[in-house]
Order: structure tokens, then C-alpha cells, then sequence
């Protein structure tokens, strides 16, 4: 999967954007500054924890204003894949539950848009594909997300929708 993303999209390593992972743990964090991530230890604040269980590498690319460079259109933050799975991430850092719920219904944008500007260029029938909102939290979470949406996700797209705090590649 990794040559078809260089073939579609042959900036990504120049800009920086891509970075092959090989570590059995992943621990990211958004920057609220830059809007990109860091990737941190395992006892620091993190909003995302990757785990690989696989034999072989995945892959880490910042999307938002690396891949994707639109100011006013709608992207999410990161894509994580390795040759079996794809996903599609937006992180949303909420104060309270009403900013989580505005910060859902953009997610749901972002993460549509995302898939539909990839979807141009790559092809997904090989894959599969997952989209997931990622709030914050000291406890891993695994959770689906609304039920219309998740079903509008799979149906239109074909993609699992959630929203949690942790992937794992098995």
C-alpha cells in the first residue's frame, strides 16, 4: 500500500509528511500550536496509542497541511496504515459535551472529505478501511460512534466508523 500512496501522491516524502513505523507502541499527541503530531512516550499525555502486532511496519502520515494543503477545506489530522488496514484519523480535543458534539458533526466532514480525496486516487477494494474520531482520554476507549452515521459511513463508503482512543493492528 505504501508504493500506491507514493505513486498518488509523490510530495509526501519530500514534504515530510510520511514516516514508517516499526515500534510495537505508537503514543501521539496534536500539538494545539502547530496542529501536527508528536509522537511521545508512553507515560506522557497522549491522544492517540497505536499498537502493532504485526510482523511488518505501518505507516504514519500527517494529512492535515502536509498531503492535503487547503486552507478552508475540510481534512482530517492524520492517516495510519499498514498493507491490510487504512484509517482515517481526526483528533478533537472538547471541553464539554456540547463542544464534543459540534466537534463530532466536523469530524464526520473532515473524515468524508478525506476519504473522498483519497478515494480519487487510490483504490480501497483491497483494503480495509476505518475512519475514527479521537477525543482524549487517560483510559483507552473503543467505542463505536452514532448509529446513523456509522451506517451512513459503511453503506456510502464502506468504512467502519468509530470513535476512540486506540488502533491495533492485528
Amino acid at each position: 500500500m505504501i508504493a500506491v500512496i507514493h505513486e498518488a501522491f509523490p510530495e509526501i516524502q519530500e514534504r515530510g509528511c510520511v514516516t514508517e513505523i516499526n515500534e510495537k507502541h505508537l503514543y501521539v499527541i496534536e500539538d494545539q500550536t502547530t496542529k501536527k503530531a508528536k509522537f511521545v512516550s508512553k507515560t506522557a499525555e497522549n491522544h492517540l496509542h497505536v499498537e502493532n502486532s504485526c510482523s511488518f511496519p505501518y505507516y504514519f502520515i500527517q494529512n492535515d497541511a502536509c498531503v492535503m494543503q487547503f486552507e478552508d477545506a475540510k481534512q482530517c489530522d492524520y492517516v495510519i496504515f499498514n498493507k491490510l488496514d487504512f484509517y482515517f484519523c481526526e483528533i478533537k480535543v472538547a471541553k464539554n459535551n456540547k463542544t464534543k458534539n459540534n466537534h463530532k458533526i466536523n469530524a464526520y466532514k473532515q473524515l468524508e472529505s478525506t476519504y473522498k480525496f483519497y478515494n480519487d486516487k487510490i483504490s480501497f477494494s483491497n483494503i480495509i478501511s476505518h475512519a475514527i474520531i479521537v477525543f482524549p482520554s487517560k483510559r483507552r476507549i473503543i467505542q463505536t460512534s452514532k448509529s446513523t452515521k456509522r451506517k451512513e459511513f459503511k453503506v456510502k463508503y464502506k468504512i467502519d466508523l468509530r470513535e476512540g482512543n486506540y488502533i491495533i493492528f492485528e
